[in-house]
């Protein structure tokens, strides 16, 4: 088969899935299973078993399975991580979460700083990239997750440590007024619209997306018993939903934090807070 006639059979059948970017997701997966991209390719024949590969993997995509996790990798800031089923896609809204994170980060004096709910470790390994003075730990507890964080650590070759524990029990174990910034993307979303989310959500590990409390159970959690774990003067960074916006900041302030900024994703929508440890 020439590769424009498999290209657009593979526009073809993905187009049938609303969420399907079809020429980017084309060019991706053809890049992806024959390491070259399509323009390199015109006049080549494509082997009959790679060109049922390519009709499988955009099968997947007509079906909602995300092309990050066909792909193994995604791109967060200019980082390749690892991702698969059983970890949270890196998005690129966290990476303004991450931005607000930097801009107080880089003002301290070697901070240790703690990510929770890290996931693939986006956030964490993020944070000390660009802010390496920074001592950074990781906390995930899912099994699978916890497999895609240490092997983005090694991908990134940044010292990030890496702790496999609940948050719901991890700050009995630490020490009080010990981190400088506590920052985390936890689960946010409300358990009632699990039968309403986009299909390719669907796909991603539940644990990592729905909480209890109306999708609020870690921000009470995290505000109330991390208060302790933190210094004076110390963040904690927020990602939430762009419905909650308003829930969350009531939140911190009733334990008695200060909010200092509130960020807002490239879509103009509220994404997430810093608040101070007064």
């Amino acid at each position: 088969m020439v590769i424009q006639q498999l290209y657009r059979d593979m526009c073809r059948i993905m187009s049938q899935n609303p969420n399907s970017d079809t020429a980017f997701e084309a060019n991706q997966l053809i890049k992806f299973v024959l390491g070259r991209k399509r323009i390199e390719l015109l006049s080549a024949d494509i082997a009959e078993t790679d060109a049922e590969k390519l009709l499988e993997y955009a099968q997947k995509r007509k079906e909602g399975y995300p092309l990050q996790y066909i792909l193994g990798s995604w791109q967060f800031f200019d980082m390749d991580l690892y991702v698969g089923e059983g970890v949270l896609i890196p998005r690129q809204d966290t990476e303004t979460v991450c931005e607000a994170a930097f801009s107080v980060i880089e003002k301290l004096d070697s901070p240790l700083v703690l990510d929770l709910c890290s996931g693939s470790g986006c956030i964490a390994l993020a944070i000390k990239k660009f802010c390496p003075q920074a001592a950074v730990t990781a906390v995930e507890k899912s099994d699978a997750a916890f497999s895609y964080l240490e092997k983005n650590i090694a991908r990134t070759q940044l010292e990030v440590t890496a702790v496999k524990a609940d948050i719901f029990d991890y700050d009995r174990v630490m020490s009080e007024n010990s981190v400088d910034v506590i920052v985390s993307n936890p689960p946010y979303i409300h358990p009632d619209v699990k039968q309403t989310i986009q299909t390719e959500v669907s796909f991603e590990p539940e644990m990592a997306l729905f909480a209890e409390e109306e999708g609020l159970l870690f921000y009470r959690y995290i505000s109330k018993n991390y208060r302790k774990v933190l210094k004076n003067g110390g963040y904690l960074i927020f990602e939430y939903g762009f419905d909650q916006q308003e829930t969350v900041k009531n939140i911190l302030t009733e334990e008695g934090y200060t909010i200092i900024k509130e960020i807002v994703d490239l879509g103009g929508n509220a994404r997430g807070v810093v608040a101070a440890k007064e």
